[in-house]
This record gives structure tokens, C-alpha cells and sequence, in this order.
């Protein structure tokens, strides 16, 4: 999509209202989906069953474990030929706007291609809890 596709008009209060509900976790900042975890878990409500959910941390807190997470998305979006670049340097550093960027992405993408089917994001998770929200790598202090 490009930059002036309505997904980039999406707001921070309306993003994370949608991954909260979709994934039933209590994100506050978009820079929270920094480690990774939720937008694997996004992926794989669009695609049931295509995300190793087993390999996903949902505990990473350094960029080198959410490097990890980025890599089984990658895995994902090479299966399902979708032709985007994750810019997983800028995403690990948990700055706002690379995050927000990427979450509208996201949504659009799964506005565009989820079949509406019924989504248990705690089941999916397995018992590891949701994604931890003092989990974001580098989270810049303020």
C-alpha cells in the first residue's frame, strides 16, 4: 500500500483498540508490538495454521530474541508471497512511528485478506500468556 493508501489515516486510539481485541491483550503504545509477537499473531489469524506459534516469544525483550520473531513472519509472508519489507532494524528499536507504520500495514492487510473465521488468540498462544507490554526491546525512556 502506498503512503497515501487510508491505511496510513489510521489513528494510534483505533489501532491499538483493534489489535487489543484481536489478540485479548491490554497494549497501551503502539511501540508495545516492537519484540514482534503480536504481529505474528496477527498473520496468523489471517492464516490459521501458516505461524509456528511455538516459536514465537512472547517474553522477548532484547532485540536479538525479537529478531527471532521478525524472522518466523518473514517465514510467513515469503510462504504466502506477500511483498513487503519488514524493516526489522527500525521495528526492535520500539520507536512510535516505525511501529505505528507498521501496525497500519498490518491492519490494512488483514481488513483486506482475514476470512472472518473465528479467532482464539489465548489458545493460539498456548498458555505463554499474552504478549508482555514491558516486553518492547530498547524501549526509549521517557
Amino acid at each position: 500500500f502506498g503512503i497515501h493508501d487510508p491505511a496510513y489515516r489510521v489513528g494510534r486510539a483505533e489501532l491499538l483498540s483493534w489489535v487489543n481485541d484481536l489478540l485479548d491483550i491490554q497494549y497501551t503504545k503502539v511501540e508495545q508490538c516492537a519484540n514482534g509477537a503480536a504481529y505474528c499473531q496477527i498473520f496468523d489469524a489471517i492464516y490459521p495454521g501458516d505461524v509456528p506459534m511455538k516459536r514465537v516469544s512472547f517474553e522477548a525483550k532484547q532485540e536479538h530474541d525479537s529478531v527471532k520473531n521478525y524472522k518466523v513472519l518473514q517465514g510467513v509472508f515469503i510462504k504466502r508471497q506477500i511483498n513487503k519489507n519488514i524493516e526489522v532494524e527500525k521495528l526492535v528499536k520500539a520507536k512510535p512511528l516505525d511501529n505505528l507504520e507498521f501496525l497500519q500495514w498490518c491492519k490494512r492487510f488483514f481488513d483486506l485478506n482475514y476470512g472472518g473465521q473465528e479467532y482464539d488468540a489465548v489458545e493460539r498462544r498456548a498458555g505463554r500468556g499474552a504478549p508482555d507490554p514491558s516486553a518492547s526491546p530498547a524501549a526509549p525512556k521517557r
